[in-house]
């Protein structure tokens, strides 16, 4: 009997053992080996996250300010018709030449309007010795007396031994303003000897540290560094010009390669430093973030699965357990039936229902956990989604990457079609809606879009405000169609550029992307369509240069001799050569802004101060302007006010007679339409503002007194002239209520408009 008892017991024991093995076996190293591939997949992420934001920065800073500052030098100073401001002093000397030099000053002050980065721009001419900057004419005689001008600056300027040079951030005077200032000969690749001049171009610190600012994630410092250690921008000030080659994770990333991550000690914090070498210099721009906040998402992660792994193999083991205790059962019952006949199995059942309470709770809390998780994920979902595409759009993402595709999956991005395009869209006279109205704009218009025909559709906003659309499609993208549910869609006016078709792959994303972006920015010489294809462009054909500088420069003839019908023709010659012309878009708009600068400068010339006058800054509101027909329109209105500020009569010093007539004209024009401060401002292409300050001493009176007399005189001319009721007068004129017009009508004419009447017809 005891020999049976031990042999069914030794029985129950390895199959007991045996399964416990097996589930350890199948439910932790499974589950170890994922929680380490996840780890190291998700930290792998984490560091081309901190990589990513060095990049965007440094493409940020490179492409849209030190590209654009390199080629200044050869878009201004190169032998071109455009140039001759500033390339004629580069072979003549102009110290004597006082207009000459105030030439130059002018047209470097328009630089910086165009170049919203940069602060001035400085040139000192070989020929003659002469120094000028935007803001004051200043030149040194053959002697080498320095006239109001900085010596120490002059002599950088002069000293100038290498074809180009980055100084580090300087204040300068008299606005007290930081700048970072490239240093260029000209020409570039010649000798020194042979130079004919030295520009200098200063950047706005500020402007750089704004891109600073608005890249870092959470906890993490972007900054940047030139060879020597030294803090260019920092996303603290009071850092900016602190050197720091003696700190050693600066002296190790100086002397590496262009680009790299590595761990270092930090102010005494172990940190992951990310660092990338400008194309363009010897700047790096650098990440630094501590590691506990850049594996801190990680570790919890990585706590979770630990946790939910040993819940499932707790829950794995104890059902392991329980199947072999209900297998094994007839066994027992054996034994149990040899050891004590008779004995009940209540205590069993009893035991069996802990055991099914117990799984039922451990189930309930993994379930718990997993809802958790995926609430996490749902939540993030749209911003991971948005970053997903943009780096899409951006070129920055390997479609041979397996976990580009996991997140291509898991972000719910279907392109599963033959061919790919980009549509971009750019509705104006949204400013200040709030971004929730433009998010509504962007997801109201892809709803019926994705309605149209069979196209997979995803979409995001870019950096400029544009809202981009990628169509995924097999047959054909029907543009025509899209425009018109677009139109059906907008409120306002808007332009949608198409980019080119291509077959699916990431990187005919991006290209067509960008060619998107190129026909909004093409949508400024052609202000009649709102639907652009790249394709109809045809950029390759388009004239990099025209003959739009000889006719704006007979702009400043037609002002001086105030030529309304000269100035007019020359405008609408130029709108249509520019609309026509098939030029490059950079052309177009340099050629517009050099017309501004044309009439701006004629004006000081003939002592008008523009800026008082009109009461606002006529290079500033020009940069406004959608399109050139807009523009030209508004410029001969300003033209005609400029040629309009003098008379021939009595009156010759008053600028307030040409203004008066304009009032006068604008009133009698519109009296039975509604007629506001604002209307008539518009009218008459003045800030309102400044009508209201000088309407009392140019008129006699303010607005709405000088408005109400002259609707009296109307109103007693159709007393007189007409039939009309007195309620059917005072509607014409404006007036809602009878009875107060009646009254105003009597404080003018000492009677009722009936009396009037009648005394008439007495």
């Amino acid at each position: 009997m005891f020999n049976i008892r031990a042999r069914m017991s030794t029985i129950y024991s390895r199959i007991l053992i045996f399964n416990i093995l097996l589930v350890i076996v199948l439910s932790l190293v499974p589950q170890l080996i994922y929680i380490h591939y996840f780890s190291n997949a998700y930290n792998q992420e984490i560091n081309r996250q901190s990589t990513q934001d060095v990049s965007k920065l440094k493409y940020a800073v490179d492409e849209t300010i030190l590209d654009r500052v390199i080629r200044l030098v050869n878009i201004y100073f190169s032998d071109i018709p455009s140039n001759e401001v500033l390339a004629y002093p580069l072979t003549h000397d102009i110290s004597g030449n006082g207009f000459k030099i105030a030439e130059v000053s002018n047209f470097l002050t328009d630089i910086p309007f165009k170049l919203n980065f940069l602060q001035s721009v400085e040139v000192w001419y070989t020929a003659g010795n002469v120094y000028i900057n935007d803001k004051y004419n200043s030149y040194l005689d053959s002697a080498g007396s320095i006239k109001g001008v900085d010596e120490t600056w002059i002599n950088v300027l002069r000293t100038m031994n290498t074809p180009n040079r980055w100084l580090p951030p300087r204040i300068t005077m008299p606005m007290n303003t930081s700048v970072i200032t490239y240093i260029s000969n000209i020409p570039l690749i010649d000798s020194l000897a042979n130079r004919q001049a030295v520009v200098a171009i200063n950047i706005k610190e500020s402007a750089i540290h704004n891109l600073i600012q608005s890249s870092p994630t959470d906890g993490e410092v972007l900054f940047i560094v030139d060879e020597t250690g030294q803090v260019l921008v920092h996303s603290d000030n009071q850092l900016v010009g602190q050197n720091w080659i003696q700190k050693d994770y600066i002296n190790s990333l100086l002397q590496q390669s262009d680009a790299g991550t590595f761990e270092a000690s930090v102010d005494g914090i172990q940190s992951v430093v990310s660092f990338s070498k400008s194309k363009y210099n010897n700047w790096k721009y650098v990440s630094v973030i501590s590691i506990d906040t850049l594996y801190q998402k990680s570790k919890q992660l990585k706590h979770y699965l630990l946790i939910t792994t040993i819940v499932l193999l707790t829950v794995s083991l104890l059902f392991s357990i329980y199947m072999t205790h209900w297998a094994n059962k007839p066994l027992r019952s054996i034994i149990q039936t040899i050891r004590n006949l008779g004995s009940s199995s209540d205590g069993h059942e009893k035991h069996a229902k802990n055991e099914y309470t117990m799984l039922h709770q451990v189930i309930d809390r993994v379930s718990d956990t997993i809802t958790d998780l995926n609430h996490q994920m749902e939540t993030n979902k749209p911003i991971i989604r948005d970053k997903f595409i943009m780096r899409l759009l951006q070129g920055d993402l390997d479609q041979a990457d397996p976990q580009v595709a996991n997140m291509e999956s898991t972000l719910e991005l279907r392109f599963d079609r033959e061919k790919t395009a980009c549509m971009a869209l750019k509705v104006f006279g949204t400013e200040g809606i709030g971004l929730k109205n433009e998010m509504m704009i962007q997801y109201s218009m892809l709803q019926h879009v994705e309605e149209l025909g069979n196209y997979r559709v995803c979409s995001t906003m870019d950096n400029a405000g544009h809202i981009i659309v990628i169509f995924n499609y097999s047959d054909t993208l029907d543009k025509a169609k899209i425009h018109s549910s677009v139109s059906q869609q907008m409120k306002g006016t808007f332009v949608l550029g198409f980019g080119s078709e291509y077959p699916h792959a990431y990187t005919h994303i991006a290209q067509s992307y960008t060619e998107a972006c190129e026909c909004l920015n093409y949508a400024f010489i052609m202000p009649n369509e709102s639907c652009i294809a790249y394709e109809n462009l045809a950029i390759a054909q388009r004239k990099e240069h025209g003959s739009g500088l000889q006719i704006i420069e007979q702009l400043s003839v037609a002002l001086r001799n105030r030529n309304q019908e000269m100035v007019s023709s020359i405008l609408d010659i130029l709108r249509k050569a520019l609309v026509s012309g098939r030029y490059h878009i950079d052309y177009c708009r340099n050629t517009v802004f050099d017309a501004i600068s044309i009439i701006r400068t004629t004006a000081i010339s003939m002592e008008i101060d523009l800026e008082r006058f009109l009461g606002y800054d006529i290079r500033d509101y020009g940069r406004k302007l959608d399109n050139v027909a807009d523009l030209t329109d508004w410029l001969t209105g300003v033209a005609v006010q400029i040629m309009e500020y003098h008379t021939t009569d009595a009156t010759d010093d008053d600028p307030g007679t040409a203004l008066e007539r304009q009032i006068l004209a604008y009133i009698e024009q519109n009296i039975y339409n509604e007629i506001s401060l604002s209307s008539l401002s518009e009218g008459i292409h003045m800030n309102s503002s400044y009508v209201s300050r000088i309407y009392k001493s140019v008129m006699g009176s303010n607005f709405s007194e000088h408005l109400a007399g002259i609707k009296m005189k109307h109103a007693e001319s159709l007393l007189r002239e007409t039939d009309l009721s007195i309620k059917e007068i005072a509607a014409k004129l404006g007036y809602s209520s009878p009875r107060y017009f009646a009254n105003v009508f009597k404080e003018n004419f000492g009677c009722t408009p009936k009396s009037y009447r009648d005394s008439l017809d007495s």
